[in-house]
Parts: C-alpha cells; sequence; structure tokens
C-alpha cells in the first residue's frame, strides 16, 4: 500500500478493533470506538499501552472500560476485559522497533510530488527574478505602448 492509504500501525489493529461489548443499540463496541467516545487518541493511547507491563497496562485500561457508557460489567469481569485486550497488543520490543521507523515514513514526500514541488519553485522563482526586472511579458504597468511609426512614412 502507499503510504497514504497504509494504516497508521497495523501491529495496533488486533488491539483496536476488538470487542469490548455492545453499545446501547446492540451493535458491538470495538476498542477504537471507545476510546474516542472517551475523547482519547487511539493509536496515541493503544501505542501507551503496550509500552507498559502487562499488569500496569490492565490496571489503566479497567477505568477506562468502566467509564463506558451503556452496559455495566462486575469490576471481576471488566478486568477479564481488560486483560483480554491487553493480551492483543504487540509486545513492547516490537512497538518499540515500529515506532522508531514510523516518523521517518510520514516525514517523506513521494518522488512524484516532490518533482512537482521543484517545478512550483522554479516557476516561482523565475516569475519573481522577472517582476524584479520589470520584464513580465503581461505587465505593461498600466501604461499603453507607444505608437510606432512606419519607416520612410511621415505626416
Amino acid at each position: 500500500m502507499r503510504a497514504l492509504y497504509a494504516p497508521l500501525r497495523p501491529d495496533l489493529d488486533d488491539f483496536l478493533f476488538a470487542t469490548v461489548g455492545e453499545e446501547r443499540n446492540g451493535m458491538p463496541l470495538s476498542v477504537i470506538s471507545a476510546l474516542t467516545g472517551l475523547g482519547l487518541d487511539p493509536w496515541a493511547e493503544a501505542t501507551r499501552l503496550s509500552s507498559l507491563e502487562t499488569r500496569e497496562a490492565v490496571e489503566q485500561l479497567v477505568p477506562m472500560i468502566a467509564r463506558l457508557p451503556g452496559e455495566r460489567w462486575p469490576s471481576s469481569e471488566v478486568r477479564t476485559i481488560a486483560l483480554g485486550l491487553i493480551e492483543l497488543l504487540p509486545s513492547t520490543k516490537a512497538t518499540r522497533a515500529t515506532a522508531d521507523v514510523a516518523p521517518q515514513t510520514r516525514a517523506r514526500i513521494a518522488p512524484s510530488k516532490m518533482l512537482w514541488l521543484v517545478c512550483f519553485l522554479l516557476a516561482a522563482a523565475a516569475l519573481v527574478s522577472m517582476a524584479a526586472n520589470g520584464d513580465l511579458p503581461f505587465g505593461g504597468h498600466g501604461q499603453p505602448a507607444p505608437p510606432t511609426e512606419a519607416p520612410g512614412r511621415s505626416n
């Protein structure tokens, strides 16, 4: 896939698209929807949780699940849900390797876009240079050109 359409962190997909429970209307509630509903960036939160030890990540995910609107679970069930979800996260080592590569990938400009950018900059530089020298082909500076007479004719 081209970088523009590639998922942000495919290694987090199992976690982000896992089902936490059901919404009020009976539809499955995914982790990505739950985190978004809590006002969190799902990818940032998943990355943060994956960098923690399992026990600590579960401890931090439990209150998030408990805050979700809709279904209320007993605290032991919330803990079981959180543990199952945390187990879907990539290991800390894999997360760090992917996180180190991701910013470099996003910062690159596609070669075809780079070509157009260079062309635009060259055209802009040429126009600025022509304007500075008064050589613009379409800039008469608001004055009509003086009439010219044909050689050998006189009034």
